[in-house]
């Protein structure tokens, strides 16, 4: 298939089962002999799809593009940051929104959080749309940071859309909604917060940061929670952010 397909500019597009984890099945003999490896996911339950390409002979390998399921087929989604808010229009606790990059695409989306008395024997540890063993590390960091307890509660973590997160820049976001469930203390709608959280405690700046602020300035947000040495972004105050016990420092002041 492939000699005659080059041999005659057929284009040719072969289908093979993907894991749980998405990568190609059994031998990776396909995923050789192709120019272009490209999957379609999304959750069954939401509307989103996206279409990523793995492999590119020919091009860039990172990008993504967003589509809607609707009733007339799919529909490209110019603007996938407004499907990932939630709509909420008043500042609720255990919420906080941050900026991801899907491809190099930068995304706003929003991670929401629940710390409830423990129910069972022991404490329950419920995550969605994000990595568990991460999330697991933030968790224990953020009750380090700021003597929550969090041994002693039911932490339920959450991404809002259905949109599944594997980056490292959402660490603060997770750990301020976590904080705010556990304070009940709302972190204001109009505010950003990106960064990688260590093992210290120490916030680590994100990769592609200015145009992930960029994107959250266009997007209306007024403020931005970030590492130091971050730089102006107009129309965007960033407050410099060095460790999870100034980011709890500053929630505790709001």
């Amino acid at each position: 298939l492939t000699r005659v397909a080059k041999s005659r500019g057929i284009p040719t597009l072969l289908i093979g089962q993907s894991t749980r984890e998405n990568s190609i099945a059994g031998p990776r003999a396909l995923e050789h002999i192709v120019d272009t490896v490209l999957t379609f996911e999304g959750d069954p339950h939401m509307p989103i799809r996206m279409l990523r390409s793995v492999k590119n002979r020919f091009g860039p390998a990172d990008e993504v593009v967003c589509y809607e399921q609707t009733e007339s087929g799919l529909a490209e989604l110019p603007d996938p940051s407004s499907v990932f808010r939630s709509s909420r229009q008043s500042q609720a606790t255990g919420t906080c929104a941050t900026v991801t990059l899907e491809g190099r695409r930068p995304i706003v989306a929003e991670v929401q959080a629940l710390v409830a008395p423990v129910s069972a024997a022991h404490p329950r540890r419920a995550v969605s749309g994000l990595d568990s063993s991460r999330t697991a590390m933030v968790t224990a960091v953020t009750d380090h940071s700021g003597s929550f307890k969090l041994h002693q509660a039911d932490v339920y973590v959450a991404t809002v859309g259905g949109l599944r997160i594997t980056d490292p820049a959402v660490d603060l976001a997770a750990a301020l909604a976590i904080a705010s469930s556990s304070m009940s203390k709302a972190v204001p709608a109009d505010v950003v917060a990106l960064g990688e959280v260590a093992l210290s405690g120490e916030l680590r700046p994100a990769p592609s940061l200015r145009a992930r602020l960029v994107e959250a300035g266009r997007l209306g947000f007024r403020t931005a929670l970030a590492a130091p040495g971050t730089g102006e972004i107009p129309g965007l105050r960033v407050v410099e952010i060095a460790s999870l016990n100034e980011a709890m420092r500053w929630l505790s002041g709001r």
